[in-house]
């Protein structure tokens, strides 16, 4: 499955314009001047900050990958709940995990084209505190030109026997 998301793009769009995208820095001395356009993760953060989410894992963030994630938390959130993971292609986000955000998700490994995730699974009765359904390991990869996911993704729905709420 490719995951695209339109207003993530124009975001990201939105974000890139005010950040400057591209760098360029002149040196005086030699005359020479150099272009950077690898993103930090800072630039990358501000497009998680600008849907509302703020960024509380970049352990599996590397502009360079073809396929990276940053772990974002909602911003109005009290408890820790919901997250959602960013996907980014070269420091570009090209969409989410999942149609809608998990109660806990965590970055567990990546290559340049792979990014592994475990979302923390709930019994229908379990308190957000306490998921008492184990997790679910879900990998993600970069396929040329989108997003697949290569695994089952739990559901959402809080009256499944296990969900990711």
């Amino acid at each position: 499955m490719t995951l695209r998301h339109g207003l993530a793009m124009s975001v990201l769009v939105g974000a890139l314009s005010l950040t400057g995208g591209l760098t360029a820095t002149a040196t005086a001395a030699t005359g020479a001047s150099t272009v950077s356009d690898a993103p930090s993760a800072g630039q990358a953060a501000a497009v998680v900050r600008a849907a509302g989410y703020t960024p509380i894992s970049f352990g599996g963030y590397d502009a360079a990958n073809d396929l990276s994630v940053i772990i974002g938390l909602l911003s109005t959130s009290g408890d820790g709940h919901p997250q959602r993971a960013f996907l980014f292609h070269h420091a570009t986000l090209v969409g989410y995990d999942a149609p809608q955000p998990s109660a806990t998700i965590r970055w567990i490994w990546s290559t340049d084209r792979q990014v592994a995730l475990q979302y923390d699974l709930y019994r229908p009765g379990d308190p957000m505190c306490c998921p008492s359904a184990g997790g679910a390991t879900v990998r993600y990869a970069w396929n040329g030109s989108g997003v697949s996911r290569l695994d089952s993704l739990p559901s959402a729905t809080t009256s499944a026997a296990t969900s990711r709420r």
